[in-house]
């Protein structure tokens, strides 16, 4: 079956780019500094992600440094983990309404950074900013109501 369709950018589609660029300096920016500085103060060099307890006596490291190294190493990590699936959610979701998926895509960018600021200070903390996923889930909410009209008159 060949299916053609015309998709048609909305006016407001830029906000959607600006949200995913705000996405890259979040995430490239951001939330690589703490990695770096954390490696810096360590001895922690890449490609090592997590030090194992034999690097960690080599290094001499106390337990709150490498909590502290843990902890900012693991927000640069989840993010990619949660970018990865978000983005093209995000997307699909602005195509079809442009305006309320990007509102929706910057309160998860700042429920991010709320919890990135929390995960900074302790484990515990990164909770603070947990809110975010109901804006997330409002956007895989919009694309998928617009992805099953799509299917539906396939049925």
């Amino acid at each position: 079956i060949y299916i053609s369709m015309q998709i048609t950018v909305p006016d407001k589609f830029g906000l959607v780019l600006a949200v995913i660029m705000l996405f890259w300096v979040q995430q490239a920016v951001i939330f690589v500094i703490p990695v770096v500085t954390q490696r810096g103060s360590t001895g922690i060099k890449p490609p090592v992600l997590y030090p194992n307890d034999s690097l960690i006596k080599e290094l001499k490291l106390s337990p709150e440094s490498v909590d502290a190294y843990m902890r900012s190493q693991r927000v640069h990590q989840n993010n990619i983990e949660f970018l990865v699936p978000f983005l093209p959610v995000f997307l699909i979701a602005g195509l079809f309404n442009a305006e309320h998926a990007a509102i929706a895509g910057f309160a998860v960018w700042v429920g991010r950074l709320v919890s990135a600021l929390g995960y900074w200070r302790s484990a515990e903390a990164r909770s603070y900013g947990a809110w975010f996923h109901i804006p997330e889930l409002y956007c895989v909410y919009l694309a998928g109501q617009h992805v099953y009209n799509l299917v539906t008159p396939l049925m």
